[in-house]
């Protein structure tokens, strides 16, 4: 099993355990100047994990998944405080997204993991944390055995996503097509406003599936 470990000299990556479960509210929960909390403080991260409703309902599902031992994610620490977040776990722990015509497995997937969303604490995005999220969440799947990792981005940016850097970031909480390009995924499927793509760990070509 992989271990914590340390990303740069100002930030560090540390995987999600009953011990940094407080970590983990604080970040999702913490106001904003408003005093409303992040979107991922209502989400937590589990519409693909076929949890839905209210927010109550899936942080307590969250919650449960942690207590059990299971790895939902990384966090990103900054001076001691948490400040982001990546979701990487196992494709089979996120039913939805196993179900799905198009973001689904290719056949004979076996042991693949996925990359389902990023969040970095306002203020500090553009500093390169989300990079490091990233690179910690590839090295995270590779430890863990997995034969590969996916990732889902938008292509193009969604009309409303042009209005504003704020409103492109959150657009982007799969993260950016840029990103997986640049450590070298591959497309692997075209799915409507998403793309699959695929970096494989154990040399293996992506085999070739049909446009949906």
């Amino acid at each position: 099993m992989p271990v914590d470990s340390e990303a740069s000299p100002a930030v560090e990556i540390r995987v999600v355990t009953p011990e940094r479960w407080d970590d983990l509210v604080q970040l999702f929960e913490r106001k904003g100047p408003r005093g409303g909390i992040p979107i991922p403080g209502h989400c937590w991260c589990m519409a693909w994990r076929d949890e839905q409703g209210p927010r109550g309902p899936r942080r307590a599902a969250m919650k449960d998944i942690v207590e059990c031992g299971e790895r939902p994610g990384l966090l990103a620490y900054l001076d001691g405080r948490p400040v982001g977040w990546v979701a990487v776990a196992p494709r089979e722990d996120h039913s939805r997204l196993e179900r799905s015509r198009k973001y689904g497995p290719l056949p004979g997937d076996r042991n693949v993991f996925a990359v389902t969303c990023f969040y970095v604490e306002p203020k500090l995005r553009g500093t390169g944390i989300a990079g490091v999220l990233l690179d910690a969440a590839i090295d995270h799947a590779r430890a863990s055995g997995a034969t590969a990792l996916d990732a889902f981005p938008k292509p193009r940016l969604s009309p409303h996503a042009t209005a504003s850097r704020r409103a492109e970031e959150n657009d982007s909480w799969m993260g950016r097509l840029a990103w997986y390009e640049a450590r070298d995924f591959v497309r692997i499927r075209d799915a409507g406003a998403r793309t699959v793509m695929r970096l494989s760990f154990d040399g293996a070509e992506p085999k070739d599936a049909p446009a949906l």
